[in-house]
Parts: C-alpha cells; structure tokens; sequence
C-alpha cells in the first residue's frame, strides 16, 4: 500500500480506529461501517478504504497477542482499566509495527500519539508513546539489526 501519501495513511488509520470502535461497540461488521463511511459527504477514496480494511483485518486476525503485548509493558496498570479508545489505538500502531512491512516502527509510534491526541486525552498520548516506544525496544529494534 505504499502508494498512499502520508496524509492519505492517517486517514486511513483514522477510518480504521472508527471501524474497529464501531465493531466494539456495536458488533457491526467491517464492511458495513466501511459502506457507511462511504456514504459520507467527503467518503474517504477506495485506496484509504482498503488500507483502513487491511489494518482492521490485521487487528482483528491479532488481538489476542496484541493484548499480551499492551498488558506486558502496561506495569502497574490493570489492562482491563485501559480506555477502550486506548487498547485500540495501541492495537492498531501495533499491527502495524509488527506486520505491516512498508511502514517504518517509528511513523507508527508517532501516528500513534498523534491521534491518541485527536481521539482521547492528552495524558494518553504519553501513555501510548511509553507502551509503543517500549514494544519497539525490546521486540521491533533488535529484529532490524538482523534484517
């Protein structure tokens, strides 16, 4: 998907954090809130829609080993106490860290925080950082050197 510009690729995280908060929520399917996105007066393009799909996919195919990841590095916080806004914006800067090949760790930590800023509390921004920035030291950093 490198064809997306990077404003395009934050859109599509945006569409997918709505779509995996939807389906939390709601139970609604991917594609159902996907259509409804579409419907919007400015729907996002088909390219952000499917990229929005493929992370959601990842998300969803890995939530389990996502959540040993959060709750592992979330010292001295319950996981159950983490917002549901939170656990999803970690699970999906995660997928991509993890099993997305043409973002770098670093963009999707940063994003990560950014619209951890947008979507919840400012304290979460810096909670996000700490878990993701921890995930790449002690899991992500050492497998580049090997590549």
């Amino acid at each position: 998907m490198s064809e997306l510009k990077p404003k395009q690729k934050r859109q599509a995280r945006i569409v997918t954090l709505q779509a995996i908060y939807a389906r939390e929520l709601q139970g609604s399917e991917l594609d159902d809130t996907c259509d409804f996105m579409m419907d919007a007066d400015k729907p996002p393009s088909d390219n952000v829609i499917k990229y929005g799909k493929q992370l959601s996919n990842l998300i969803f195919m890995h939530s389990k080993e996502l959540d040993k990841l959060i709750s592992s590095r979330s010292k001295n916080w319950d996981f159950d106490r983490i917002t549901l806004i939170d656990k999803l914006i970690l699970r999906m800067a995660l997928v991509e860290m993890v099993y997305v090949d043409d973002v770098p760790p670093k963009v999707s930590i940063t994003e990560g925080v950014e619209i951890a800023k947008q979507f919840s509390t400012e304290d979460s921004s810096g909670f996000i950082n700490g878990i993701l920035d921890s995930v790449y030291n002690e899991t992500i950093k050492g497998k580049e050197k090997t590549l």
